[in-house]
């Protein structure tokens, strides 16, 4: 079996004009699936604000429980021994990967592709599986980590990953 991907999802400030992220949600190649709020930068501030989403995270949240952009790539430098991880929505998350490491004046160690095509080179339909699965609920609609749970457990049903690989909660 293949190595345990990284799939990540991330909930920006604006559903409409989206320029810095406020939550991560990723799988890491130990099994976990992590979530970190993103203490925003300043200079995000400066000409964006944080509007009402679905997931009802506001400033207060991100600076009471959130992380520092330093923080979280070092995380990501620690965990990521890929130059590959998969989104649903690659663009916006490549955007909200950018803005993070912009804070440090660093470019991203790694490239975000579509978790479509990363399902479809191995001849899994993504919408067909999801729809095997019984859930009606759109991926893009899961909270994040519901959504990186979805996407590991139906790797292991097509037999891409093994099922051992797979959390059971959010670290």
């Amino acid at each position: 079996m293949a190595s345990l991907p990284i799939f990540m999802t991330a909930v920006a400030n604006s559903s409409d004009e989206p320029a810095f992220p406020l939550l991560f949600t990723w799988s890491t190649p130990e099994t976990q699936v992590k979530e970190v709020l993103v203490i925003p930068d300043d200079k995000w501030l400066e000409n964006h604000t944080i509007e009402p989403n679905l997931h009802d995270l506001n400033e207060q949240q991100l600076y009471e429980f959130g992380f520092e952009a330093s923080d979280i790539l070092a995380e990501w430098t620690n965990e990521f021994d890929t130059d590959v991880i998969y989104g649903l929505d690659p663009d916006a998350i490549s955007l909200l990967v950018q803005a993070t490491y912009d804070t440090k004046g660093l470019e991203p160690s790694f490239e975000v592709q579509s978790i479509h095509s990363w399902f479809e080179e191995r001849d899994v339909n993504l919408d067909d599986a999801v729809a095997e699965q019984g859930n009606n609920t759109p991926l893009h609609l899961l909270p994040p980590d519901e959504l990186v749970i979805q996407l590991l457990h139906i790797a292991v049903e097509h037999g891409l990953i093994d099922p051992s690989d797979i959390p059971d909660q959010v670290d």
